[in-house]
């Protein structure tokens, strides 16, 4: 199977797991939490159909990458990302992450630059700031990450079934409704998630993100469901929205936040459209 190794001076040594699929302009699918590479396994098809080389991998602590103890941190992620285009020389690309996963985006862009990335896309976003505060009063407490942590360290398989159910919780009438194996396959990739991860990675999504989001300089396609319980469109893409007023922008009435499984079709169709440009 293919793998990248990584070397930073401020983690371990890690190999990630990659797909490189397709020719043309690549795009690189980064994935939310506590799914892996396979989370976009309804993405990847119409993406290779329309021309796309398209590119997944599974981030430090999950599916089949290196389980490190350390290294969960924004930063670090984006230097992952950054090993992972240079190690396939890819340039042009297409960043495409959902919830988790946008955070890589905008960290990358603000620290390594665009000089290998032609568009991004937010899907189900994490920017640009969830921890409430009097300034950003749509967002979480403290106390709900301190929770959610207290969880994940406590009954991890209970936490991570929850969240997989809730992942999959929109309105009653979804576009495509869910059935027992994409309940399956949620789940299986969550428990190939490591223990340390699981725990590790909820104090990110405290990370304030508006001064990168300032230095994105490449078109952005924003997409998000209005009933997204993990993300609230209130908290992330509509102010992600203000702080990027050139960007496209669409959202999807009812879908919650894994909408890349309940509204596939509609996905493919916006960020298709919004790359064709």
């Amino acid at each position: 199977m293919p793998y990248i190794t990584i070397s930073h001076a401020t983690s371990a040594v890690v190999d990630l797991y990659y797909e490189n699929q397709g020719t043309g302009q690549p795009a690189v699918l980064i994935h939310g939490y506590p799914l892996d590479g396979r989370s976009w396994d309804r993405q990847v098809p119409a993406l290779l159909a329309a021309g796309y080389r398209v590119i997944t991998y599974d981030r430090r602590g999950f599916g089949r990458s290196s389980h490190p103890v350390d290294g969960y941190d924004y930063d670090t992620f984006a230097a992952d990302l950054d090993a992972v285009l240079v190690h396939l020389e890819l340039t042009q690309a297409v960043l495409v992450g959902h919830a988790t996963g946008t955070g890589e985006i905008a960290r990358y862009l603000a620290t390594h630059g665009s000089a290998r990335v032609a568009r991004a896309v937010f899907v189900a976003s994490l920017p640009p700031f969830l921890l409430r505060t009097d300034r950003t009063p749509h967002g979480f407490e403290l106390s709900y990450f301190d929770a959610l942590i207290a969880r994940a360290r406590q009954d991890r398989h209970a936490y991570l079934a929850e969240l997989c159910h809730l992942l999959l919780e929109g309105d009653e009438h979804v576009a495509e409704p869910p059935g027992p194996g994409t309940r399956a396959r949620l789940r299986e990739m969550a428990a190939a998630a490591s223990p340390r991860a699981c725990a590790a990675v909820i104090p990110t999504w405290i990370t304030d993100f508006r001064a990168d989001i300032a230095a994105i300089d490449v078109p952005v396609l924003i997409v998000h469901g209005t009933r997204d319980r993990f993300m609230p469109i209130d908290a992330t893409a509509r102010q992600l929205r203000a702080l990027l007023p050139r960007a496209s922008y669409t959202e999807i009435a009812g879908a919650p936040h894994g909408l890349l499984w309940t509204h596939a079709e509609e996905v493919n169709r916006i960020v298709l459209a919004f790359l064709a440009r």
